[in-house]
């Protein structure tokens, strides 16, 4: 039975969203220690209160959605916001998810997605992976993590919590140049870029036996691409960035 409703028909009116705020809060809590135990960098947010929340990081508009999110640290996230010039942050010490790299679990009226989401508000971050992939040893890197995914993951540069034709299965993905010349269509600062796995409501994989093996695999595949993409002091790419218009035209691997 799909572990979220009773009758495996639609997402639940807004007088429900208690009742599956829940049973998302139960599926964190299965999943916290298995990210813990498995060494992923990986966190919600340190507020209790908004560990499940209305608002993906894949649309800046209101949607009816609920959704796990899981980004750097809290320390980690006020260091890339400071150094994105957001000098508030010092002095409230709050963070701006949309300003981080995302994996998120999203319940929708159609699916139940677990995706890697940089939203363009993370340009810090959209812009060291261009810079790294400026390099032919990182562009292989990438399309080498992009192999590693089941062939049915979607990658596209589209906003929304709807599927939009804007992107590609990652079997279409992972052969010749179609990484490069894809990811050359990739605008910093205006495109979403977004990783993940998408599944019908009536997908028997959401089985209330499942679901918590699902979500957990989901996350820990999409980690090695998260931590490819994530600004550190030890991936910091913005260097060539900041000369890629003075380099010569990319070589494809």
């Amino acid at each position: 039975m799909f572990y979220f409703t009773n009758d495996q028909q639609v997402f639940p009116a807004i007088k429900d969203f208690q009742t599956v705020s829940q049973k998302l809060m139960e599926l964190h809590t299965g999943i916290l220690p298995r990210v813990r135990n498995h060494n992923l960098d990986l966190h919600p947010s340190w507020q209790k209160h908004s560990i499940v929340t209305r608002q993906s990081v894949a649309t800046l508009a209101n949607d009816e959605s609920l959704v796990l999110s899981y980004y750097r640290s809290q320390e980690a996230a006020h260091k890339v916001e400071r150094l994105m010039g957001k000098e508030r942050v010092s002095i409230e010490g709050a963070v701006d998810t949309y300003c981080h790299p995302v994996i998120e679990l999203r319940l929708t009226r159609d699916y139940f997605a677990i995706e890697l989401i940089v939203s363009p508000k993370a340009w810090w971050d959209q812009t060291n992976l261009i810079g790294k992939l400026e390099l032919p040893q990182h562009r292989a890197a990438f399309r080498n993590l992009l192999c590693e995914l089941d062939a049915d993951y979607r990658v596209g540069f589209w906003s929304g919590t709807h599927l939009d034709d804007m992107h590609l299965p990652v079997s279409a993905l992972v052969n010749g140049r179609i990484v490069d010349d894809w990811m050359n269509t990739f605008c910093d600062g205006q495109d979403w870029l977004r990783i993940g796995k998408w599944y019908d409501l009536n997908d028997s994989a959401l089985d209330g036996a499942n679901i918590l093996n699902i979500a957990f695999d989901g996350i820990k595949k999409l980690n090695n691409l998260y931590n490819f993409i994530l600004w550190t002091s030890n991936n910091n790419f913005h260097e060539f960035y900041n000369k890629r218009q003075r380099l010569p035209s990319r070589m494809f691997s």
